[in-house]
């Protein structure tokens, strides 16, 4: 997904001319400069599937999470099973341990 940041048609307009600059003068420079049009609408391409593979690569990975068995600590609290004594209330330590109230 960082390389589809990177080739956002938004970031274009600025990273293109730097681009073209730094290659200028050279074979590399010169057909790009002569095919940018087809560069725009290849890194154009390139943004959408790439953020559309990492989109699904997230979604993948909260997929295979949400499937997984909860904490211990959270199963005891589904189950209404206190996971300690010092977390309860004080009437509830008190019923908790035997203890009456006084």
């Amino acid at each position: 997904m960082g390389t589809a940041l990177l080739a956002c048609p938004c970031h274009l307009v600025f990273l293109l001319p730097a681009v073209l600059g730094l290659l200028g003068g050279t074979a590399l420079g010169a057909a790009l400069e002569a095919n940018t049009a087809l560069l725009v609408v290849g890194t154009t391409v390139y943004f959408f599937a790439a953020l559309a593979g990492g989109m699904h690569l997230i979604n993948r990975r909260a997929r295979s999470e949400k499937g997984r068995s909860p904490a211990p600590s959270s199963a005891a609290q589904k189950t209404g099973a206190p996971t300690s004594v010092a977390r309860l209330a004080p009437d509830a330590r008190r019923a908790e341990t035997g203890a009456s109230k006084r």
